[in-house]
């Protein structure tokens, strides 16, 4: 299957709103959902969009500026929530420091984001799972006035020698997640000596629950 191509943000909706109802092994075309942690994302992209997973710091859709993330959702006593945090960009700590939020990795590549989402359900295998609902979404107005300001917060720790110290706990909406667990996952910081454990953008897990229940599945208009 060959790189789809579309001309326009509706296009690709479009497009993309016509896997909903389908079971995500139906696009399995390497027989990835064995592999683990990000199978599905990776299924979606290879077998329905045409294109090679890659680590490009551009959207995946670069023409339009959207990024494409297949995430899960559960169903609880007190409604839809988000099952994990949405897991952006790596943080090159070494050039990030020198951008301000308009030009910022994360805003290059998570602006707007196509949103495929699934219900994850225990007793289903993964090939099972079926994409239950599509969206285009940019992030509100008070909101990225909190996401700007998250990102200050990670940025002033990194220009004050103290990436090694940067916590997900800082931040309300836009967290620095850590991404591997070993020595091989420490990177330098410019203005320190001390490695630190290298992270990555992420949208927390408490905004996109509030993303879910309020715009995608609520009556709220973005």
């Amino acid at each position: 299957m060959e790189n789809l191509k579309f001309e326009s943000k509706n296009e690709l909706l479009e497009y993309a709103r016509k896997a909903i109802g389908n079971p995500i092994g139906m696009y399995d075309v390497s027989n990835r959902l064995a592999t683990g942690k990000g199978a599905i994302g990776t299924v979606m992209e290879e077998g329905y969009f045409g294109y090679k997973p890659n680590s490009n710091s551009a959207a995946d859709f670069e023409e339009l500026g959207v990024e494409l993330k297949v995430t899960p959702f559960t169903r609880t006593r007190n409604g839809i929530s988000a099952k994990e945090r949405l897991v952006c960009n790596i943080i090159d700590y070494m050039s990030e420091y020198k951008e301000t939020f308009e030009t910022s990795s994360f805003m290059k590549k998570c602006s707007s984001i196509l949103l495929m989402l699934y219900e994850h359900v225990d007793i289903k295998s993964k090939n099972e799972f079926e994409i239950d609902e599509v969206a285009l979404f940019s992030y509100p107005l008070e909101d990225l006035v909190i996401i700007k300001d998250d990102w200050e917060k990670i940025i002033s720790k990194i220009r004050n020698g103290k990436a090694h110290e940067i916590s997900e706990s800082d931040t309300l909406y836009l967290g620095a997640c850590t991404k591997g667990a070993n020595a091989k996952s420490l990177r330098p910081q410019p203005f320190s000596k001390t490695l630190a454990m290298q992270r990555a953008y992420a949208l927390k897990s408490s905004y996109m629950t509030y993303v879910l229940r309020e715009y995608i599945y609520g009556n709220k208009k973005s």
